[in-house]
C-alpha cells in the first residue's frame, strides 16, 4: 500500500510541476517584434508635451538660413508649435552660434553678424525636424527593413535598439529640399519601460547641398518637463 502511495505522490508531483511550467509559459509575454516596438513608441511620442534635444552632425553641415551651415543644435520643443534652440555652425568659413525661436507661425533667428533678432520667412521651419507629430513620426513610420538588435543602455535607460533604412523622399514633409533616390541608414533607441525615443541616428545625405557620408545623431531627454518659450523681446 505504501508503495502505491509513493507512486501516486510522484505522479501528483509531476502533474503539479507540469501545471507550474505551463502557467509560467502562459504568464510570460512574447518578446515584442520590431514593428510592434515602433508602433508603441510612435503612439507614446505623439502624446508627450515637451522634450529637450541635442542634434550632432558629423561629416558635414546642413544649410539653414543666411548662409549658415548647421553642425549642431541644442534646445527644447513644447507642443504644439514652440521651439527654442542654439545652433552651432559656420558661415563663410567662420564658426559661430545663432539662436532660433519658433512660436506658432513666427520664426525668429539672431543675425549671425549683428546678434539682433530677425523674423525669418514662413517657409523656413526647423521645428518640422523635431516635431513629434511630423519630424520624428515621419522618421519612425518611414523605416523599412526593420531589424531588432541587442538591447543597449542609453544614459541609464535600457533601450530597444532597432535598425533599418528610410528613403530620402519620405522625409520631404519635414525637409522640402530632400534629395531624390537616396536610402538613409537609420538606428533608433527606444526605452523598454516607457517606449520613448532616446536616440536616433541617420547616416546619409538628405538635401542636395549636403556631402556624402554625413551622420546625424538626435538625442532626446527631459520629457514632459515645464519649459517656457516666448517671442523674443
Amino acid at each position: 500500500m505504501s508503495r502505491q502511495l509513493s507512486i501516486l505522490a510522484v505522479f501528483l508531483s509531476f502533474i503539479i510541476f507540469l501545471v507550474m511550467v505551463i502557467s509560467c509559459r502562459e504568464s510570460t509575454p512574447a518578446p515584442l517584434k520590431a514593428p510592434e516596438i515602433i508602433a508603441k513608441s510612435s503612439e507614446k511620442m505623439e502624446a508627450i508635451n515637451s522634450f529637450h534635444f541635442v542634434l550632432d552632425q558629423v561629416g558635414g553641415g546642413t544649410p539653414i538660413a543666411m548662409g549658415l551651415e548647421m553642425s549642431k543644435a541644442v534646445g527644447d520643443v513644447v507642443r504644439p508649435d514652440r521651439l527654442k534652440t542654439t545652433i552651432s555652425g559656420k558661415m563663410r568659413g567662420m564658426f559661430l552660434e545663432v539662436q532660433i525661436i519658433t512660436v506658432g507661425e513666427e520664426i525668429y533667428m539672431t543675425n549671425p553678424l549683428t546678434g539682433k533678432w530677425e523674423l525669418l520667412p514662413a517657409q523656413f521651419n526647423i521645428l518640422g525636424v523635431f516635431d513629434p507629430n511630423n519630424g520624428i513620426a515621419a522618421i519612425m513610420k518611414g523605416i523599412a527593413a526593420l531589424t531588432k538588435l541587442s538591447d543597449e543602455d542609453m544614459g541609464g535607460v535600457v533601450c530597444y535598439h532597432l535598425s533599418g533604412s528610410i528613403a530620402s523622399t519620405d522625409l520631404r514633409q519635414i525637409i522640402v529640399s530632400s534629395v531624390e533616390g537616396v536610402t538613409i541608414h537609420v538606428e533608433v533607441w527606444i526605452g523598454k519601460e516607457d517606449f520613448l525615443v532616446r536616440n536616433i541616428k541617420l547616416e546619409g545625405k538628405i538635401t542636395e547641398a549636403e556631402v556624402e557620408g554625413i551622420i546625424r545623431t538626435l538625442k532626446l531627454s527631459n520629457f514632459n518637463e515645464e519649459v517656457s518659450i516666448e517671442v523674443p523681446g
